[in-house]
């Protein structure tokens, strides 16, 4: 697909995507595995894609929330390994099967389901260490361990945590709960050896590096975004571009907008851009793309200056104040902030 065809259109840049998987690995101890979560349709990226890209960069598996996510992938030709990371429900046993994933679990009812499917399934045994999503209580493993170990068909490969941890927040407990998690990893190594014991997401691995374990799950700096404040050299593989579709002179005191509830302070340009709300525009973009503070001010780029978003975001329009720039023509392209995942899927994604 052609950009020049589009009015509105996300770029996504692949040597990105290399770059930053590069950049992880290198920050890994020798023998620590990376799993590249690929949730969300890859945060908006394209979950099928960037599965190929991750794992021929150096990934060694992929990270998918839902068993239909990793079924998804399955039917795009994905060979690679898959963990599904949220347990399934019971019912859905057989998909675990089908998809070849290997399984999240916390609940003797789902273990007991996947025992019963015609062959072996790999598991990964989830702890709660405060995120209060899903995960068995630290103290409930030992009698977990002696109930599953009944079914010879499940195979304990995996022993995960997925900490409350916000950087710059609860590092002093974060760290307690990383070493008690591993003090328990290490025991049940001893019983099951080979498993692979992993709690490091991008915020623990960057700020945390000693709780590596085995395998770091990482889904932010994969796609460029720095979730701590230390330095990194990753690249951002993602821009939303829309283009000018109509342009026009508001004078002072003129209304514009839904309600006329923006009065212009002064003489404007304002540009149209086919992009709103059902876009995922203004659904709580990130904030280092855009300025958070009185008012909830928006903008864009356009030939390299900030336009502001004025009046409301329409559904399919927003309008962006352009007076700074003199040379802005209907066609020029703006690139706009988005959370990645609010992004609707039907905005063509190019890959260049």
């Amino acid at each position: 697909m052609d950009a020049r065809a589009l009015l509105k259109w996300i770029e996504i840049d692949p040597s990105a995507i290399r770059s930053n998987v590069r950049w992880i690995r290198s920050q890994l101890r020798p023998g620590v595995r990376l799993m590249a979560v690929v949730k969300a349709d890859a945060y908006g990226h394209g979950a099928g894609r960037i599965s190929e890209i991750a794992l021929a960069a150096g990934a060694d598996c992929l990270g998918v929330l839902t068993l239909e996510e990793a079924l998804r992938l399955r039917g795009e030709g994905v060979r690679g390994r898959i963990v599904v990371l949220a347990p399934p429900l019971p019912g859905q046993a057989l998909l675990a099967v089908r998809a070849r994933a290997e399984v999240t679990v916390a609940s003797i009812d789902l273990a007991r389901a996947l025992a019963r499917q015609g062959r072996p399934v790999s598991i990964h045994i989830d702890l709660d260490y405060g995120l209060g999503r899903w995960g068995l209580a630290p103290r409930a493993l030992e009698g977990f361990l002696r109930e599953i170990a009944r079914w010879p068909r499940l195979r304990t490969v995996g022993l995960s945590a997925h900490l409350d941890y916000v950087p710059g927040k609860n590092a002093v407990e974060a760290e307690d709960k990383l070493r008690e998690f591993s003090r328990i990893a290490g025991t049940v190594k001893a019983l099951l050896p080979g498993l692979v014991c992993h709690a490091a997401n991008s915020g623990v691995l960057l700020d945390f590096p000693h709780w590596q374990m085995d395998m770091v799950r990482v889904g932010n700096l994969l796609y460029g975004i720095n979730p701590t404040s230390r330095e990194t050299a990753l690249r951002d593989p993602w821009r939303l571009n829309a283009r000018v579709i109509a342009l026009r002179e508001i004078p002072k005191g003129g209304s514009i907008g839904y309600g006329s509830e923006y009065i212009a302070p002064k003489r404007m340009r304002v540009a149209t851009l086919p992009v709103g709300y059902s876009d995922g525009l203004t659904m709580e973009p990130a904030e280092r793309l855009i300025r958070l503070g009185h008012g909830l001010h928006y903008w864009g780029m356009l030939r390299g200056r900030r336009v502001p978003f004025v009046g409301r975001c329409g559904i399919a329009h927003v309008l962006v104040d352009v007076s700074g720039v003199r040379q802005a023509r209907v066609g020029d392209v703006v690139r706009l902030p988005i959370r990645r995942t609010a992004a609707n899927a039907r905005i063509a994604r190019l890959y260049a």
